[in-house]
Formats: structure tokens, C-alpha cells, sequence
């Protein structure tokens, strides 16, 4: 495998790693002490919604990294990201990880079920799924998804890319963004797979007897888009520990006290090593 490195000019201590076509945001100490991490994005975003975490876990030892899935950010260029599906993007996460060894997977978002699937595959040594879509049989459908699903129906139906407002983007997960930070958050989003919206709400299945590895799932309590209540359900799934953070909402990676979640993170991978 040929890994391509080249600084980031706009955060030095930051580099960008090529893996298998994958452009990989990574943060890595001089002197590791402890397991690879390997964040994983949701829906619209890409890896820079994880940056500070990064930064954060490098500090403490981890070899911190985060995948751009296929159609942004240079990863696999020429990709019709319209009709890719959630499997395609699980491939993507199984391949980095599968570079890395076994790292633990932290997701976010449908990058948290995305974790869940590479966890059923092997490809984890442990698993964060942070406010996570959830697997066929735990029912999405809240009337907020509802109501924005039937606006974008069109793309969704006929794996077109997936191109929200940004009202849309504010109402339903950046509630507790402030306004002044909201900005530079909604232009680093992009569009995204319309065949992959279809898969969350028919239902992703996830083999959770084959999901061996160490799970946490952390919730928030104003989230709009995935309610504590779905988490829950996807913690009982695993009967995994679940945390719920008060004064949050789904952006929770990007929020204001973000800190206090990732070292609730950072502490239960350094219990489990």
C-alpha cells in the first residue's frame, strides 16, 4: 500500500495521509503510548468536524486519525456520490482501519453507525458511537426526519446527491452551535448520497452477536435529529454503557464543551487498554 503525505498548511500539526484513494486527516504523536483512533464523520460533514479531537488525543498518547469518506475532500476522486451506499462508506472505513490494525473506531452520526458496521466486521478494537444513526430494526422516522426527508425525497429516491439549506442545517442540528460559530461550521459542509439516506431509513442491518469488541454510546439530550430515546435503544442493542450530555445537541463534536466528550472518550479507551 503506497501512503502519500503533505503538510496542512492551515493547521500545522495536522497532516493528510492517503490511504487506498482515502484522503486521512492525522494527528500523531512523536512518541506514541497508545492505540490508534480513528474517527469517523456523519452525514454532510467531513473529517475536519474532528480536528481539535485530534489534536486532543494526540496530546494523551493516541495516534489520532480521521477518514474522509469517498466523494469529498479528495477521496476517491470521480466517485457518483449520489448512488453511493452505506455500504460502499463502510468499505471506506474498514480499509483505513485494516491499515491501521485494529484501532477503536469513534463515530459520529451515520459515521457512528458506520462504526458499528466495521465493529461487526472485525475491524475494531472498540467502538464510540457519539449520537448514532441506528441499525435496521430501531426505527429512525421522528417528525422532524420525516418532515425534512419529504423535502428531499426526489434526490433521496433516485440516488441523486442530497444538497440541504442551510435553515435545514441549522434547525435540526446546530441548536446549540452559537450563531456566530454557525457560519463557519455550515461552509464546511457538503452534500452527500442520496442512496445512503434511502439505506438509513429502509434500515442498514448490523449483526450485533458479531459485534465482539468493547462498545460506548454516548447521547445528547437536546438532540433534534437522532432523540436520546432511538440511543438508547442502540446502547441496549450492544448492552453497552451509555452516557447521556446534558447541553448538548447533535453536533455535539462541535459544540461548546465538546472537550468534556472527548475526554469521556479518552478515558474509556484508556480503561479498556
Amino acid at each position: 500500500m503506497v501512503v502519500q503525505r503533505y503538510a496542512d498548511v492551515t493547521t500545522p500539526s495536522i497532516e493528510t495521509l492517503v490511504v487506498d484513494g482515502l484522503t486521512v486527516r492525522a494527528c500523531r504523536p512523536l512518541g506514541a503510548t497508545r492505540s490508534p483512533v480513528l474517527f469517523v464523520h456523519g452525514y454532510f460533514a467531513d473529517a475536519t468536524v474532528f480536528d481539535e479531537w485530534l489534536k486532543l488525543f494526540a496530546a494523551r498518547g493516541f495516534p489520532a486519525y480521521a477518514v474522509n469518506l469517498r466523494g469529498r475532500a479528495g477521496s476517491r476522486p470521480g466517485t457518483d456520490l449520489g448512488r453511493t451506499s452505506m455500504r460502499d462508506f463502510a468499505d471506506d472505513v474498514s480499509a483505513v482501519a485494516r491499515s491501521l490494525g485494529s484501532p477503536s473506531i469513534v463515530g459520529h452520526s451515520l459515521g457512528g453507525l458506520l462504526a458499528q458496521m466495521a465493529a461487526a466486521r472485525g475491524d475494531a478494537s472498540a467502538a464510540v458511537l457519539i449520537c448514532p444513526a441506528p441499525p435496521r430494526g430501531i426505527p429512525l422516522l421522528t417528525k422532524r426526519v420525516i418532515l425534512m426527508q419529504v423535502k428531499y425525497l426526489w434526490p433521496i429516491l433516485r440516488s441523486r446527491v442530497v444538497d440541504p439549506s442551510l435553515e435545514d442545517l441549522r434547525a435540526i442540528a446546530l441548536n446549540r452551535v452559537p450563531v456566530a460559530e454557525q457560519g463557519e461550521l455550515l461552509a464546511q459542509f457538503v452534500p452527500d448520497s442520496g442512496r445512503a439516506g434511502r439505506d438509513i431509513s429502509v434500515g442498514v442491518p448490523v449483526d450485533s452477536a458479531r459485534v465482539l469488541c468493547p462498545v460506548l454510546v454516548i447521547a445528547s439530550d437536546d438532540d433534534r435529529f437522532i432523540p436520546r430515546r432511538i440511543v438508547e435503544r442502540i446502547a441496549a442493542r450492544y448492552r453497552a454503557p451509555i452516557r447521556t450530555l446534558a447541553g448538548h445537541a447533535h453536533m455535539l463534536p462541535r459544540e461548546p464543551g465538546w472537550q468534556d466528550a472527548a475526554e469521556l472518550v479518552a478515558a474509556w479507551l484508556l480503561e479498556r487498554a
